[in-house]
C-alpha cells in the first residue's frame, strides 16, 4: 500500500525545515551576484542526513536518506536579503560545497565567502 500524497508531502516539508538555514546549523556564509549587480545571499548548511529523493524509480542509495554527514548551499532572494528561498547541494564535505557554489555558472565567480 502506498502512502498518501498528504503524508509525503508532510515529511518532505520537515525534511526541508530541518535543513534551513539557522545559527546552529551554518558552517559558512557569502554573497553573490545575481545578473552582475544585485548582491545576494549564499550559505551552507550542514546535515548529519543526506535526504533521499523518495522517488519509488530511483535506487534505494539515492531515493532513501542517509545517516551521512551533507552540506546543503542555501541561495538568497534577490529582493530581500538574508532571506533564503532556493537549495541545491547534497554535498560530502564543505569543501566541495564551496567548490560546486563557486563553479555554478553565471554566479560562480562573483560568490565571496566571509
Amino acid at each position: 500500500m502506498t502512502e498518501p500524497i498528504a503524508h509525503i508531502e508532510i515529511e518532505k516539508n520537515i525534511q526541508l525545515m530541518s535543513i534551513l538555514p539557522t545559527s546552529e546549523n551554518v558552517v559558512a556564509k557569502g554573497t553573490f551576484l545575481y545578473d552582475e549587480t544585485v548582491e545576494c545571499d549564499i550559505c551552507i548548511v550542514y546535515s548529519p542526513v543526506r535526504f533521499g529523493s523518495g522517488d519509488h524509480e530511483d535506487l534505494p542509495e539515492i531515493q532513501n536518506d542517509s545517516e551521512v554527514d551533507t552540506y546543503y548551499l542555501w541561495f538568497g532572494s534577490t529582493t530581500e536579503r538574508n532571506r533564503f528561498n532556493a537549495c541545491g547541494g547534497g554535498l560530502p564535505s564543505l569543501q566541495e560545497a564551496m567548490k560546486n557554489a563557486e563553479e555554478r555558472p553565471s554566479i560562480g565567480s562573483t560568490v565571496q565567502w566571509g
